[in-house]
Order: C-alpha cells, then structure tokens, then sequence
C-alpha cells in the first residue's frame, strides 16, 4: 500500500534522533527540508494569492474554502494528514482556493520547480498525482449533487460518510468512530447549512438513533446503513471513488486532497 506523506519521513531511532540523513529517499530529504507549522484559524493562502508551491500537509487539518464578495463562504473540502495540495489555479499562479489551518499543522511547502524536478526523478509521482486528482474530483461531485439536491440531512449524512472512509484510510477512525476538529459553524459551510440547521440535524441523527454525536464534535456512526441510505449511496463504491488507488509497490504518498 502506498504510504501517506507523514510515513515518508519515517519513524526516530531508539534514541529518538530521525534516521541519518544519507540514509533517506530524496523525496523525503526534500520534505523535510521544506516543513513549516501553523497555528489555527492562520491562513497558508487567501484565495488569489501568488503561490508557486505545492503543500504536502504532514499533520493536522486543512479547510480549503471559496468565497463571495460579501463574505458568505463555502468549503470546498478539508485537507487530511498525508495529503497533497497543488495550489496553482489553470489559469496562472494563484491559489484557487483559501487555505485555512483547522487545528495545529504541519505542512511541507515545496516550491513547484522542486516538485517538477522530484516528478521526473520519480515517475510514479505524475501518476499519483493524476489518481489525487481523480479522487478529489469524485468527492466534489458528490457533494456538488447533494448541495443541488439534497435535503440537510442527505448533505450531512453525505459528509460523515465522506470523512469516515477518509479518516479510516489513515487510521484516525476506527468502527465508524472518529472525531472532526470543528465547530458546528465551520461543517455547516462545508454542507451548506447554517449552524442551528446542522445542530437541529445532527440531533435529529442522534435521536433516530444512527448516530452518537458529542459537543466536541466526537461521532460515533452506529447504523451505518441506515446513514448511507439517508445520503443515497453504497459506502464500498464511495470508499472506491474518493479513495486514491494504492499500490504496494511504491513508498511514496497516495491519499486524495483537492488539486
């Protein structure tokens, strides 16, 4: 299985030192030699921003959000530890997107050219890349449909399942237990609910019995099949489509992010 990016800088020796320096990929040189952390709620980018990188984000969570002229915002999708974001936008050298830090992060910022340059020492990074793309792609357009046409509690029901595969994928929910590191303001614009909507909807999951959901935003998803049925999906092919692909032959990343 292809390791995310947090594995790639491996784990300390027995006196807690990293491994020597000579001794690692040229990929993970490069990271290290690229991390910076940030605080929450500190931007990385405001949409429109010049930016010439791509962050491959270490640990913590990312929000990557839109907005209108008068401010109302709408995530787009939240970076998770071992992801990758190209930030460049088609049409030159601006981000797409506002980049938000959601907890404590850390994030390798490596400049395009010396992503370019790792590319084509590692051929297998193109097609990661082409497979995060994919993969970001088919998340958007199913939460793009249930944004359309969705009730509130299909576009939640969506979004837990969404975050449940994807954490799952990384070790960070187990049984369909997991925690999402936001208020019920901040997953309220990621579904496109207003914060009372997402509370009266969460409590009415919570009585009917699908799910347990805590103040600190701890969910437990106790029916899941009921929880798929309310977001009209089967949860192996959405774990298949918003799922980079892995192979087992490579050490390098394969976790979807926006791209």
């Amino acid at each position: 299985m292809l390791q995310a990016v947090s594995q790639i800088l491996g784990k300390p020796n027995a006196c807690g030192a990293p491994p020597p320096s000579r001794n690692r990929d040229p990929l993970e040189r490069m990271l290290r030699t690229s991390i910076q952390t940030v605080k929450p709620e500190q931007y990385l980018l405001m949409e429109g921003d010049e930016t010439n990188s791509v962050l491959c984000l270490l640990d913590g969570w990312l929000s990557l959000s839109k907005s209108l002229p008068d401010g109302e915002i709408q995530i787009v999708d939240f970076a998770l530890p071992g992801e990758i974001i190209e930030t460049g936008a088609p049409g030159g050298p601006v981000s797409a997107v506002s980049i938000e830090a959601l907890t404590d992060v850390s994030v390798a910022v490596v400049p395009v050219l010396a992503w370019e340059a790792m590319k084509r020492q590692r051929p297998d990074l193109g097609r990661i890349s082409q497979e995060v793309r994919a993969a970001a792609r088919a998340r958007m357009v199913g939460r793009m449909l249930r944004l359309g046409r969705g009730r509130a509690a299909m576009r939640l029901a969506y979004a837990l399942l969404e975050l449940d595969a994807r954490l799952e994928a990384i070790g960070q929910s187990i049984q369909g237990r997991f925690h999402i590191p936001m208020n019920q303001r901040v997953l309220g614009d990621f579904v496109g609910l207003s914060s009372v909507h997402v509370c009266r909807t969460l409590g009415q999951l919570v009585s009917d019995g699908i799910i347990l959901a805590d103040g600190r935003m701890s969910i437990e998803i106790l029916e899941p099949g009921r929880l798929a049925e309310l977001a009209g999906v089967d949860p192996e092919i959405l774990r298949c489509e918003i799922l980079a692909k892995t192979d087992h032959r490579s050490s390098t990343l394969a976790y979807p992010a926006y791209a």
